[in-house]
């Protein structure tokens, strides 16, 4: 193991150990907060593997967030499943639902994908307004509470369990992108043309990106649905591709630290500006032009290359 992956893992046990030990001093508030972060920072990985590793637009993350978040739900209250049950079946239905859209959706580029991407995003979202008998509507539905052993799962509970979510969603996004699979998304993302002429299956690597894509956003979906505990549509509108979008953007284009910073920095924003939130659409575009003058490679992307600069100048 190189020294670099050897620091990475270090700081990602002890930022790991961190966390974990919150919940003896933080108050309801920052670990309300805490988990919110964990859950956009899933999502905003699988976004970065199709976006920023593979080079790809995806406008449609919303959709699956959308059907990871109902589909456990309608599970819970139609059929009566426990959520442990449910949770590994959405997980298989959001892949075969992004399995099924690759088709018609990686045949297209630029402008028409991103289009493309929306518009699925925009079938779910009213699929869950307009049928009330399943989704509630735009009423809403009360989520299910998860019980284990005749005792109901508090706060403390869905904090430990989303952070494991997280832990092992970024994990297996550091190998993977340094992995075979991670250097033929690289090599999609720099130069289709060029990658399908070596003999990389172009379009086995968007799909796998894509799939994983859905996936993660799935998870975060039934995160989201079990620790809110009340589902509307609203929730994934339009705007929330745009957020999803602006995190990855804000924290770094192709770095999975990134897409943990750009999932803090946004979901804090509202909180921490609040006085001001009839602006708050304004302060983010503002903040998403900065970085992108100013700091190109996003936030987490120019520290790691700053402090990469400090550390061989001291050695």
């Amino acid at each position: 193991m190189d020294r670099t992956r050897k620091k990475d893992l270090i700081l990602v046990g002890l930022a790991a150990l961190a966390i974990a030990l919150i919940p003896l001093q933080a108050g309801e508030f920052y670990l309300h907060l805490i988990r919110l972060i964990s859950i956009y920072s899933i999502a905003a990985l699988g976004l970065n593997l199709f976006m920023g590793y593979c080079g790809q637009i995806n406008l449609g993350t919303a959709g699956f967030f959308c059907l990871g978040a109902y589909m456990p739900t309608v599970l819970q209250i139609k059929l009566g499943w426990h959520f442990l049950l449910a949770f590994p079946v959405t997980l298989l239905f959001t892949g075969m639902v992004a399995w099924a859209a690759s088709f018609p959706l990686l045949r297209l580029r630029g402008h028409a994908m991103a289009i493309g991407t929306l518009s699925f995003a925009m079938a779910v979202y009213l699929i869950a307004e307009r049928f009330p008998s399943l989704t509630g509507g735009s009423d809403g539905t009360e989520v299910p509470s998860m019980v284990l052993f005749g005792e109901t799962m508090g706060n403390i509970f869905y904090y430990y369990f989303i952070w494991a979510c997280l832990m092992l969603t970024y994990t297996g996004c550091y190998f993977l992108v340094d992995s075979r699979i991670g250097r033929g998304l690289k090599a999609v993302r720099d130069d289709e043309v060029a990658a399908a002429a070596l003999g990389v299956d172009v379009q086995h690597f968007k799909t796998l990106a894509w799939l994983a894509n859905g996936v993660l956003a799935g998870l975060a979906g039934a995160l989201f649905a079990q620790q809110s505990g009340f589902l509307s549509p609203s929730t994934f509108s339009l705007w929330t591709n745009v957020i999803f979008l602006v995190m990855i953007c804000v924290g770094g284009l192709g770095n999975n630290l990134g897409s943990v910073v750009g999932a803090a920095i946004m979901t804090c924003l509202p909180y921490f500006l609040v006085t001001i939130q009839e602006y708050m659409v304004l302060v983010q575009g503002l903040i998403l032009f900065s970085v992108l003058r100013f700091l190109p490679e996003g936030v987490a992307g120019t520290m790691m290359k700053r402090l990469a600069g400090i550390s061989s100048r001291i050695e």
